[in-house]
């Protein structure tokens, strides 16, 4: 096992960093910056596995042509409370972005929204969307389907994704409540840093490419993620049918590949959003003060022995975001000798 050791970088420094990678590799200034604030946004929350560990994905779709640095989304097709996004194969954070906002705007007005966006690629942090949604008045929803990582329940072959989704519900407080998770028993993205530093998974997790049982987490990358549990797969299961063919996109098998499309060509790749008005059910301070009630009810319940405080989905997160901004983000040493490279591939100086 190889120790997880990390070293501290400042928030500013990296967000340039993150900028001038995204810039090398083609993107517009605004893209570059919509891109990185996403990425930017996992490392600050502790979720490094979907930020700079995971800009290797974005610049090498790049690189390739699959993702068009230049794309511009656009609506194909929508209604008073439906919009079809076409993500142009901009980068997913851009087209994330833009459904939101056209989201919102239809949501303030019909009470519900839901966007679907094709011809996209990964948006990443899910959460980042669904909070944008909340921080707006809405409660949001976003589900996205993934290429097959996954074992279904009872199987051993990698037909599903990690289909993560994100449901963000605003309070009376700052922050709303807000839940991001892979569907899987662990995201892809874990399993990938659990390698790097040659550590062991949980056995019902995952199968090697034999379909054995297996704990190495590089052979569960040649093999399949468990589903966790029969209640995980149908979830997954649901999301993908939601991120998929709702929308026009593909899922499964049919997945495996996305990226490796021709350059110029569509995209299969789908991701839902929903915004729901509270002020169309009531009145949304009512709202607000109704969850922020029963989220204390929840916090004081009696807690189990050793506990010292119950969470809610999000609690902390945002707390390490908040120490994230006083002293710098930690970022494994794993992460920043791929990084390097990559950076050096590009002629990209490292930050000091």
């Amino acid at each position: 096992m190889i120790p997880r050791t990390t070293r501290m970088v400042g928030v500013e420094p990296l967000r340039e960093f993150m900028e001038r990678l995204l810039r090398a590799a083609g993107c517009g200034p605004e893209a570059a910056s919509t891109a990185a604030a996403v990425f930017l946004e996992a490392d600050l929350r502790g979720v490094g596995l979907q930020g700079l560990d995971h800009m290797h994905t974005m610049i090498r779709n790049l690189q390739t042509g699959r993702i068009n640095p230049h794309g511009k989304p656009r609506i194909a097709a929508e209604g008073e409370a439906f919009a079809l996004v076409d993500g142009d194969t901009a980068p997913g954070q851009v087209a994330g972005v833009y459904a939101v906002q056209v989201l919102t705007r239809k949501a303030a007005t019909a009470g519900c929204c839901a966007a679907g966006v094709v011809n996209s690629s990964d948006m990443f942090m899910l959460g980042y969307y669904a909070e944008r949604i909340a921080r707006a008045g809405f409660v949001g929803l976003v589900f996205s389907d993934a290429p097959p990582l996954v074992r279904p329940f009872g199987g051993t072959q990698r037909i599903l994704g990690s289909n993560p989704l994100a449901i963000a519900i605003p309070t009376a407080a700052d922050d709303p409540i807000l839940l991001d998770m892979a569907t899987s028993a662990q995201s892809g993205s874990r399993v990938r840093q659990a390698a790097y530093h040659d550590e062991d998974i949980p056995e019902a997790d995952g199968v090697g490419p034999d379909g054995r049982p297996s704990v190495k987490a590089s052979e569960v990358l040649q093999g399949a993620i468990g589903p966790g549990s029969y209640k995980n797969f149908g979830l997954a299961l649901c999301v993908a049918l939601l991120s998929g063919p709702l929308v026009g996109a593909a899922t499964g098998t049919a997945l495996a590949d996305w990226h490796k499309a021709a350059p110029g060509r569509a995209s299969s790749k789908g991701h839902l959003f929903v915004a729901l008005n509270p002020a169309a059910f009531g009145d949304p301070g009512t709202f607000r003060s109704r969850v922020s009630a029963y989220v204390q009810e929840v916090k004081s319940s009696r807690r189990a022995p050793g506990v010292s405080e119950i969470l809610v989905p999000g609690e902390r997160e945002f707390a390490r975001r908040a120490r994230s901004l006083r002293e710098g983000v930690a970022i494994y040493e794993a992460v920043w000798r791929n990084i390097s490279a990559l950076a050096a591939g590009l002629g990209v100086s490292m930050p000091a």
